[in-house]
């Protein structure tokens, strides 16, 4: 059974809410100023995501992904080959055994199945792009020997809270 677009206001969250899903047959346009965006689990906290087309835990789709300065999303892989184009600010991509790449505004990153890498928003400001996977949304830590580890381990150091610098008596 089709199921009709929900509008831009039902899109209240990845865990939460049933995400919309347009007909194969008719045009849709999401804005981001009206994006609902949420932590998607096993993701760090500082990346927030919107689903712009598709349920991306049920298969392909298209995400708004939005990545705070300065957050690492550690070594990983997934089960979709990904294809990714920043908005605003420049992600650092590095797949494993190569050198770190920015993407910037106007460039396009695509990372196969199964490729390990690792990213960060290198901007002073959020990383704004469009992710685009061909399969539902996995994501699969690894230790730096490659071993899968659990999601808890591998952000046990990205979302602890920021120390306060000691302050001079």
């Amino acid at each position: 059974m089709r199921r009709v677009m929900l509008g831009a206001a039902a899109l209240c969250g990845v865990v939460s809410c049933v995400f919309a899903q347009e007909t194969a047959d008719k045009p849709a346009i999401v804005r981001g100023n009206n994006a609902k965006f949420s932590v998607a689990p096993g993701l760090p906290d500082c990346v927030t995501i919107a689903p712009a087309h598709g349920d991306p835990f049920k298969g392909a789709s298209a995400i708004i992904l939005k990545v705070d300065s300065g957050c690492v999303v550690p070594w990983h892989w997934h089960t979709a080959n990904e294809s990714l184009v920043p908005l605003s600010g420049l992600m650092q991509l590095t797949a494993k055994g190569e050198k770190p790449q920015v993407v910037a505004i106007g460039d396009f990153a695509y990372m196969p199945t199964q490729h390990v890498h690792m990213t960060k928003c290198a901007s002073t400001k959020p990383c704004t792009s469009i992710l685009q996977v061909d399969a539902a949304l996995d994501i699969h830590y690894v230790d730096k020997a490659g071993n899968e580890i659990t999601p808890e381990a591998a952000l046990a150091d990205v979302n602890k809270p920021p120390t306060k610098p000691a302050t001079k008596p």
